[in-house]
């Protein structure tokens, strides 16, 4: 680490979210912007130059992908949203004392583990989270696919602003449910809510709506009028808002996270949000998450569902817990790098990769790259077609990561995705992954040391030169 980036960093985590915007769930008062507040925590000690291998630890960003492309050769893994950085010392700390006690019987959860969940949030957020309204999940998406369960039914439509995270139509789909998705508007090189389609889908009968704050993979830090915007809607329509702000975390110097449930009682009485420590602090493996509401009868409701979470995985309770104590300045600290992360990439593409197009997204560690110009050099939709259709009279097939085995047919991103793959070496998600307007698009993932993150550039830069 050189003496600038300790500069930068120390420079960030005094300046970052100077900005404090207003609204609570229980009246006006400050909502502590990223980085402020009062830290429990110590230094962090962690490099975040010196990354982390994970090949060779069943790391699905490394090693599954590996195993779905054999006879591919993978420098970088960047498709799987989690981090290559070690994680916060205090959590690997806990973790190894308790395996000290060597029986594995019926354990309850920390019993600090719900105030450090309120802390957390009014410390860096000014949030106000009901401790007695606060449910266990096996993750953001079991929550998720539990609120849907319990407040809709078969056959019903789910909205979603698009491009939105893949993983939400899979969920939807295993409620028996249906996606209705709002395109964005792209507006000044920033995605806007498309607002006549968005009322006009509510109004549609729609019972229920998922709110990604800040939005994967458009990376949007949604302002508080843009939230009240959407809230005023859904509330109008009888639409319950599912807000899944598991990103929140991840803010980019000078922007804002904007809790959904801070802008308002009526907001707040009329959602319900889930979080969780598993992407703020690397955490995904411990299947740890958790939701809550303002409104007791919404979380009765979701009880009432068969949503029984109380005893999770101890090992990962006792992690998320570690790491709501003490992780203030290990997310600060990895949120200047993450910043100077995305300005790099958004150099690098502009000074040398001309046919890709990036600007600093706003939250989240995602990157949302526009490949239009790549994708109609390489021709991608028509070999596409043509692939699909070689590979239909040939019977050619491919397992996916649930072990189904079908066609492998292609779509335009499927083609550039294997093209990256082959050519520059890294893995990369298709745009049309993330629903309407996600064509001539591709996500990467920068939470990765620089040295990586500039291997795999100048593996891009190398392969589209030899076009």
């Amino acid at each position: 680490m050189n003496d600038k980036t300790k500069l930068d960093r120390r420079f960030f985590m005094k300046t970052a979210g100077a900005t404090a915007l207003f609204g609570s769930a229980l009246g006006t008062v400050p909502a502590i912007a990223k980085g402020m507040g009062q830290s429990t925590s110590m230094s962090t000690t962690i490099n975040f130059d010196d990354g982390y291998n994970r090949v060779g630890t069943n790391s699905i960003k490394y090693d599954l992908i590996k195993m779905f492309n054999p006879g591919k050769t993978l420098d970088v893994g960047m498709g799987i949203a989690d981090m290559d950085f070690k994680t916060l010392p205090q959590v690997t700390a806990a973790l190894k004392k308790r395996l000290e006690t060597e029986n594995w019987g019926y354990e309850i959860p920390p019993l600090d583990y719900p105030g450090n969940i309120v802390d957390w949030n009014k410390r860096r957020y000014g949030a106000d989270v009901p401790k007695a309204n606060i449910l266990n999940c096996v993750g953001v998406l079991d929550g998720v696919l539990s609120i849907l369960n319990a407040f809709g039914e078969e056959g019903d439509n789910v909205l979603l602003t698009t491009p939105n995270y893949s993983s939400f139509f899979t969920t939807i789909h295993q409620a028996n449910m249906h996606e209705a998705m709002s395109e964005m508007k792209m507006v000044n090189g920033k995605y806007e809510v498309d607002w006549d389609d968005f009322e006009a889908q509510a109004a549609s009968g729609i019972k229920q709506y998922i709110l990604c704050n800040p939005q994967n993979p458009t990376g949007n830090c949604w302002t508080a009028d843009e939230l009240r915007r959407m809230g005023d809607i859904c509330n109008n329509n009888g639409v319950l808002v599912i807000a899944d702000e598991i990103h929140c975390d991840f803010v980019m110097e000078g922007q804002t996270y904007v809790p959904y449930a801070s802008i308002g009682e009526e907001y707040a009485q009329n959602s319900i949000t889930l979080k969780s420590t598993s992407k703020s602090f690397n955490l995904a493996a411990h299947r740890t998450g958790y939701m809550f509401s303002h409104n007791r009868a919404y979380i009765d409701k979701v009880l009432k569902g068969g949503h029984q979470r109380l005893l999770l995985n101890i090992m990962g309770m006792i992690a998320s817990n570690e790491a709501l104590k003490h992780g203030d300045t290990y997310i600060d600290e990895q949120n200047a790098y993450l910043t100077e992360n995305a300005r790099y990439v958004e150099k690098y593409c502009a000074d040398n990769i001309p046919l890709i197009k990036y600007n600093v997204h706003q939250g989240t560690y995602l990157a949302w790259l526009d490949v239009s110009a790549l994708s109609e050099k390489l021709d991608a939709k028509n070999k596409a077609i043509e692939l699909t259709a070689y590979n239909i009279e040939n019977n050619v097939t491919a397992t996916d990561f649930f072990g189904v085995t079908s066609i492998k047919k292609y779509g335009t991103g499927d083609y550039l995705k294997e093209w990256f793959m082959d050519n520059a070496r890294i893995d990369i998600n298709p745009g049309e992954n993330y629903g309407k307007g996600g064509m001539g698009y591709m996500r990467m993932n920068l939470a990765t040391n620089r040295k990586t993150l500039t291997l795999a550039l100048g593996n891009i830069e190398k392969a589209i030169n030899a076009l």
